[in-house]
């Protein structure tokens, strides 16, 4: 009977009082420990979400970083064709042949 009376006495006291019972600087020093652990987890969470937007915005420049390099070597193997300089002399450049008779458009 002396058990359930202190067990239901432990019960109606706070949870640091029944944890730390004969000492208040214990409280204290525990309670100021549990902020500073939330606030380091909270912190942290923070810049782990950070992070991951961060990773998020590269890979979609990446992406389009390696679209862009393929339509350059595209183009590159293109401009190798001697069709194709051929082409680009005459229309950019305007050049002819030797022997051709030049037109203005």
């Amino acid at each position: 009977m002396r058990k359930k009376q202190i067990h239901q006495k432990n019960k109606k006291q706070p949870f640091l009082v029944r944890l730390f019972p004969d000492s208040p600087i214990l409280r204290i020093i525990f309670a100021v420990t549990m902020v500073i652990t939330a606030y380091v987890v909270i912190q942290n969470t923070y810049h782990f979400a950070q992070i991951q937007v961060q990773e998020y915005k590269l890979k979609k420049e990446r992406e389009k970083l390696l679209q862009e390099k393929e339509d350059l070597e595209a183009q590159k193997e293109a401009l190798n064709d001697p069709k194709m300089i051929e082409k680009k002399a005459r229309e950019d450049l305007g050049l002819v042949k030797p022997g051709e008779v030049p037109y203005v458009k």
